[in-house]
Protein backbone atom coordinates (compact mmCIF):
# COMPACT_ATOMS: atom_id res chain seq x y z
CA UNK A 1 0.00 0.00 0.00
CA UNK A 2 1.23 3.73 -1.07
CA UNK A 3 1.34 6.37 1.00
CA UNK A 4 -1.49 8.15 -0.79
CA UNK A 5 -3.36 5.10 -0.59
CA UNK A 6 -3.45 4.67 2.71
CA UNK A 7 -4.22 8.14 3.12
CA UNK A 8 -6.87 7.89 0.63
CA UNK A 9 -8.35 5.32 2.74
CA UNK A 10 -8.08 7.65 5.66
CA UNK A 11 -9.68 10.52 3.83
CA UNK A 12 -12.42 8.37 2.40
CA UNK A 13 -13.12 6.92 6.42
CA UNK A 14 -13.70 10.75 7.49
CA UNK A 15 -15.55 12.21 5.01
CA UNK A 16 -18.37 9.15 5.09
CA UNK A 17 -18.64 10.22 8.95
CA UNK A 18 -18.68 13.60 8.11
CA UNK A 19 -21.80 12.76 5.54
CA UNK A 20 -23.32 10.61 8.07
CA UNK A 21 -23.24 13.79 10.32
CA UNK A 22 -24.09 16.08 8.06
CA UNK A 23 -27.00 14.36 6.60
CA UNK A 24 -29.28 14.36 9.92
CA UNK A 25 -28.40 18.09 9.82
CA UNK A 26 -31.82 20.55 9.53
CA UNK A 27 -31.87 23.81 8.14
CA UNK A 28 -32.06 25.50 11.59
CA UNK A 29 -29.25 23.04 12.59
CA UNK A 30 -26.87 24.43 9.89
CA UNK A 31 -27.65 28.02 10.49
CA UNK A 32 -27.50 27.55 13.94
CA UNK A 33 -23.88 28.83 15.76
CA UNK A 34 -21.07 26.76 15.24
CA UNK A 35 -17.96 26.45 17.57
CA UNK A 36 -16.34 28.60 16.00
CA UNK A 37 -16.55 32.58 16.48
CA UNK A 38 -18.83 33.98 14.02
CA UNK A 39 -18.87 30.98 11.66
CA UNK A 40 -22.29 28.80 11.66
CA UNK A 41 -22.35 25.30 11.02
CA UNK A 42 -23.06 25.77 7.30
CA UNK A 43 -19.70 27.92 7.53
CA UNK A 44 -18.29 24.62 8.57
CA UNK A 45 -19.73 22.67 6.15
CA UNK A 46 -19.21 25.41 2.60
CA UNK A 47 -15.64 25.28 4.44
CA UNK A 48 -14.96 21.54 4.38
CA UNK A 49 -16.28 21.38 0.95
CA UNK A 50 -14.61 24.33 -0.40
CA UNK A 51 -10.85 22.74 1.12
CA UNK A 52 -11.80 19.95 -0.62
CA UNK A 53 -11.99 22.25 -4.15
CA UNK A 54 -8.70 23.93 -3.36
CA UNK A 55 -6.81 20.39 -2.74
CA UNK A 56 -7.79 19.37 -6.21
CA UNK A 57 -6.20 22.52 -7.10
CA UNK A 58 -2.93 21.54 -5.62
CA UNK A 59 -3.18 18.41 -6.89
CA UNK A 60 -3.37 19.47 -10.91
CA UNK A 61 -0.47 21.51 -9.78
CA UNK A 62 1.24 18.31 -8.93
CA UNK A 63 -0.08 16.57 -11.75
CA UNK A 64 0.33 18.77 -14.74
CA UNK A 65 3.29 21.35 -13.49
CA UNK A 66 1.14 23.82 -14.48
CA UNK A 67 0.77 26.34 -11.83
CA UNK A 68 -3.00 26.21 -9.64
CA UNK A 69 -2.52 28.06 -6.44
CA UNK A 70 -4.94 26.64 -3.90
CA UNK A 71 -7.08 29.78 -3.33
CA UNK A 72 -7.83 32.64 -6.31
CA UNK A 73 -7.43 34.80 -3.41
CA UNK A 74 -8.23 34.32 0.52
CA UNK A 75 -10.85 37.08 -0.52
CA UNK A 76 -12.52 35.22 -3.02
CA UNK A 77 -12.71 32.11 -0.84
CA UNK A 78 -14.04 33.72 2.37
CA UNK A 79 -16.72 35.65 -0.05
CA UNK A 80 -18.17 32.21 -1.42
CA UNK A 81 -18.34 30.48 1.95
CA UNK A 82 -20.17 33.36 3.03
CA UNK A 83 -22.39 32.93 0.54
CA UNK A 84 -22.79 29.54 0.25
CA UNK A 85 -22.94 28.85 4.17
CA UNK A 86 -26.70 30.29 4.11
CA UNK A 87 -27.86 27.66 1.82
CA UNK A 88 -30.15 24.78 3.06
CA UNK A 89 -28.82 21.61 5.23
CA UNK A 90 -29.58 19.37 1.89
CA UNK A 91 -27.54 21.38 -0.76
CA UNK A 92 -24.83 21.96 1.81
CA UNK A 93 -24.41 17.93 2.21
CA UNK A 94 -24.61 17.90 -1.89
CA UNK A 95 -22.07 20.24 -2.14
CA UNK A 96 -19.90 18.08 0.33
CA UNK A 97 -20.94 15.01 -1.49
CA UNK A 98 -19.66 16.77 -4.39
CA UNK A 99 -16.74 18.15 -3.77
CA UNK A 100 -15.37 14.75 -1.82
CA UNK A 101 -15.92 13.04 -4.73
CA UNK A 102 -14.22 14.82 -6.87
CA UNK A 103 -10.93 15.20 -5.13
CA UNK A 104 -11.46 11.12 -4.44
CA UNK A 105 -11.00 11.18 -8.19
CA UNK A 106 -8.31 13.41 -8.02
CA UNK A 107 -6.47 11.41 -5.63
CA UNK A 108 -7.17 7.96 -7.64
CA UNK A 109 -5.80 9.57 -10.56
CA UNK A 110 -2.75 10.92 -9.76
CA UNK A 111 0.51 9.69 -10.90
CA UNK A 112 2.98 7.93 -8.30
CA UNK A 113 5.42 10.47 -9.95
CA UNK A 114 3.73 13.53 -9.38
Amino acid sequence: MTVLSALSAELASAINQLLATAATLSDADVAAPSLLPGWTRGHVLTHVAKSADSYINLLTWARTGIRTPQYTSFESRAAEIAVTAAQPAARLLAGIEDSAARLAAAIRDMPEEA
